[in-house]
């Protein structure tokens, strides 16, 4: 025991799936990146055996993945409670970490977005990124205003090409039914037709949500139970449809890390199996105090390992708080407290004292927080004002590990 965005358009940024945050290291294409490898997301102490490891999505082969929504005010989600937007609850389920960009003005039209988009959307491109994707729910703008099927098709093509051709993966979407103007709802048909069956030609991918009978079909946007009262936007439940119908696009296209393994180990044990990469996974940690040296080795398509290692300081063990002498003290005087903190060796340098003053009946009446090394005496000066009578000092712990105390120390002080 040790003692003593552009006017027109507006541009959002979302954050999905990501379990760390960490400063942007620029790399090439042709080494492996900056490694992000933490254990405990690079916490210097751990209370348990068992620990969070990973690298959130920055693994030595590729950075989290780009994905940009397009469109109208619908691939954004309006309508729905943040939470829930279509965006957000599509990458929810999509085992992968992304940084999600959704660009959407009301009413989109595709000249506009063909304009902004290389600012919009191909600027956001990664080399080093697990997937570039681009979801664009277009064409419904320009139908309602009484383009031609033909041109919003033709137009929907070349905006998909153009972004393929500054390195993005593509999804579209199918246009969901609106109850204005009356032409809308033949046209939409029609588009959708054409989409289905010549897709490919253009795109990697169809998110056919017009084709889900909950909110597709002409009449749907009557249906409250998945759209709001503007009978256009689809409300919480609705967006849930278009995630369930368009998340299993999203994980089909060719990620990177799908191709990826890696396997752990607490130094100097065994490997564990290879397994398929997780930007987080949890690892058990060997049964004993002090350093643990967490390496995992990745590789790519089985190829050559590469390794990254983080430590971190195990400490299981309570600290034990004490009070170390009763205090007799005259009313308006200054009184002194005195206490210490001991933890069994090895453990972290420091602890944080939490010291109450009580009632004989436990009421809280002060406390002071005091960040003490581990094993020195410690002590808390205050002019007592307390009325005459008998109370206690208490003082509870955590280590540096937040190990909390079994049994506070308690003591008596006496206001004369």
């Amino acid at each position: 025991m040790r003692s003593g965005s552009s006017p027109r358009r507006r541009t959002a940024a979302v954050a999905a799936l990501t379990l760390a945050v960490f400063a942007l290291t620029a790399a090439s294409p042709a080494v492996a990146l900056a490694q992000r490898f933490a254990v405990n997301g690079g916490a210097t102490y751990a209370r348990g055996l068992r620990a969070t490891v990973g690298d959130a999505g920055w693994s030595p082969f590729f950075r989290p993945g780009v994905v940009v929504w397009d469109g109208g005010s619908i691939i954004a989600g309006h309508g729905a409670d943040r939470d829930y937007r279509f965006p957000v609850q599509t990458l929810a389920v999509v085992p992968r970490t992304v940084t999600s960009f959704v660009s959407s003005t009301g009413g989109a039209r595709i000249a506009d977005m063909l304009a902004d988009a290389p600012v919009e959307v191909d600027a956001r491109y990664d080399a080093e990124a697990d997937l570039n994707l681009c979801l664009v729910l277009a064409g419904g703008g320009d139908l309602r205003a009484g383009a031609s099927v033909a041109s919003v098709f033709d137009a929907v093509g070349t905006y998909c090409l153009e972004r393929r051709a500054a390195g993005f993966r593509v999804i579209v979407l199918t246009v969901l039914p609106s109850d204005r103007p009356e032409t809308f709802d033949g046209a939409r048909l029609a588009y959708n037709t054409m989409l289905r069956d010549h897709w490919t030609e253009f795109a990697d991918g169809l998110a056919d949500i017009a084709a889900d009978p909950r909110i597709g079909e002409t009449g749907d946007e009557l249906d409250r139970q998945f759209y709001g009262v503007d009978a256009r936007h689809p409300n919480n439940a609705g967006n849930a449809v278009m995630a369930a119908v368009t998340a299993p696009v999203v994980a089909a296209q060719p990620w990177t890390s799908a191709r990826c393994e890696l396997r752990l180990r607490d130094l100097p044990g065994d490997w564990s199996a290879w397994r398929p990469y997780s930007a987080a996974t949890t690892a058990q940690l060997g049964d004993y105090q002090g350093v643990h040296v967490v390496e995992a080795e990745y590789r790519l398509d089985g190829g050559e390992p590469v390794a990254t290692s983080d430590a971190i300081f195990v400490d299981t063990v309570r600290p034990v708080p004490r009070a170390l002498r009763d205090v007799v003290v005259r009313r308006g005087r200054t009184a002194v407290l005195r206490y210490r903190i001991d933890d069994a060796d090895p453990c972290g340098p420091t602890g944080t004292a939490v010291v109450s003053v009580t009632t004989a009946r436990g009421r809280v009446l002060k406390t002071f927080v005091r960040r003490v090394p581990v094993g020195q005496r410690g002590t808390i000066a205050f002019t007592c004002t307390l009325p005459k009578g008998s109370y206690r000092y208490v003082v509870r712990a955590r280590d540096a590990a937040r190990n909390p105390e079994l049994v506070p120390g308690t003591a008596r002080l006496t206001v004369r």
